[in-house]
């Protein structure tokens, strides 16, 4: 197997049509006019969607599902995690690179397509530690910068690579190669389009949903860019999967809220007041039924007959 693209692709026209019930707001463009624009945005720190062709199988986004970013910026980690994933900023994440410059910035002599393998980051990229930083603790010691690539070095100085082929994913490698002519780094970080808790999205639905509750700058679909700041402005109640779940729960609390109001409010005085008439009728029957005992008086000598 190469590639593990085997998923379901769309087409420009269908993602538009798919989108119309969202009023959603885009501008299209060829290949030689996005992939430079898209390079663009990512080098002055925006985060993008990216969602092109045929949907990866497995446990990792490859390029067709994808949120890449800057890895020289040292806040970019904190930045995906906090405003995108929605988790703890230090979660690590993994670098793309194309295979032809694998060996440049890697110490690993095997390809790892699939995102499956780890490798230490060159010693020519690595940032000397001080002894005042080889002595931070916790998350503090997790922000010192170890490297070039900041945004994919873990504090062990590793990472868990994918390396891009132009014949299985010919744009996503010709994005990598575009970025690095404009900033001399053929590395991107690549994260999985998602937040955490839902899977990876499918359908351009699922992508344009996801963009929306996020903080995600710009959207890719296909050859379809989508501005954040020209979307129409809109509920996430819901809008996407994580915001459903959220609002069910909300609803939920209230429900339990309000239950809990009617019970002890209508259900508990009521209930005091059936048992209180119950005690009374008992009472009363109890005072209509009694009677005295007749008492036999002794007869008097007077009484006494003659």
């Amino acid at each position: 197997m190469r590639g593990a693209y085997l998923g379901p692709s769309y087409t420009n026209d269908e993602s538009r049509l798919a989108l119309v019930p969202f009023n959603a707001r885009c501008e299209q463009l060829p290949d030689d006019e996005l992939l430079p624009r898209v390079a663009a945005l990512l080098a002055a720190g925006h985060i993008v969607g990216w969602f092109s062709g045929r949907m990866e199988f497995g446990p990792r986004a490859l390029g067709a599902r994808s949120i890449p970013g800057d890895p020289r910026n040292p806040g970019m980690q904190s930045t995906m995690n906090l405003r995108i994933k929605f988790r703890e900023s230090f979660r690590p994440f993994a670098p793309a690179i194309p295979v032809e410059r694998l060996a440049d910035y890697f110490d690993i002599d095997c390809d790892t397509p699939y995102m499956l393998l780890v490798a230490q980051v060159q010693e020519r990229l690595r940032t000397p530690m001080s002894t005042e930083k080889q002595q931070l603790f916790g998350i503090e010691k997790l922000r010192v910068v170890r490297s070039s690539i900041p945004a994919v070095t873990h504090v062990d100085y590793s990472a868990r690579i994918q390396s891009v082929h132009h014949e299985t994913n010919p744009r996503f490698h010709a994005l990598l190669s575009e970025f690095e002519r404009q900033t001399a780094c053929p590395v991107l970080v690549n994260t999985s389009f998602n937040v955490r808790g839902e899977p990876v999205v499918c359908s351009p639905e699922d992508a344009y949903a996801c963009f929306m509750s996020t903080a995600m700058d710009f959207l890719v679909i296909e050859n379809l860019l989508f501005d954040r700041t020209l979307q129409p402005p809109r509920s996430l109640r819901g809008f996407h999967p994580l915001a459903r779940r959220v609002g069910d729960r909300v609803a939920a609390i209230q429900s339990f809220v309000v239950l809990t109001i009617v019970y002890f409010v209508v259900i508990v005085p009521l209930g005091l007041l059936l048992q209180l008439s119950q005690r009374l009728r008992r009472g009363r029957r109890s005072v209509a039924t009694y009677r005295v005992p007749a008492v036999a008086r002794p007869k008097s000598s007077f009484e006494k007959p003659f």
